[in-house]
């Protein structure tokens, strides 16, 4: 689902905004006609980035989708101390979630 049309601009539009480290695909809605209605998505950034509630901010009011879409953000440092934490939200995409842009962090 990560080289969907919508999914894809959303994305190049964060790489863009922020210089992500990395991009995750966490989950994806889509209709019983199998068109996407809504998607969720990790976006792991440099701990010098700006603080997190700004950014989303920032990321909201300038990214154009015509989809209801979420952003996570986590800091590096923060996901490397969580994606290791059994059972945490971090944990479960870092296992389960569709790396969509960068390398495996």
């Amino acid at each position: 689902m990560g080289d969907n049309e919508i999914i894809r601009k959303t994305v190049e539009d964060i790489k863009t905004l922020c210089s992500p480290l990395g991009i995750i695909l966490v989950s994806n809605k889509v209709n019983t006609e199998g068109e996407l209605v809504s998607f969720k998505l990790v976006v792991i950034v440099s701990d010098e980035t700006e603080s997190r509630p700004e950014l989303e901010c920032r990321l909201y009011m300038q990214i154009d989708c015509d989809i209801p879409y979420d952003i996570v953000i986590y800091k590096k440092s923060e996901w490397e101390k969580f994606k290791n934490d059994m059972g945490s939200f971090a944990w479960k995409i870092h296992n389960t979630g569709a790396y969509i842009y960068g390398e495996k962090l």
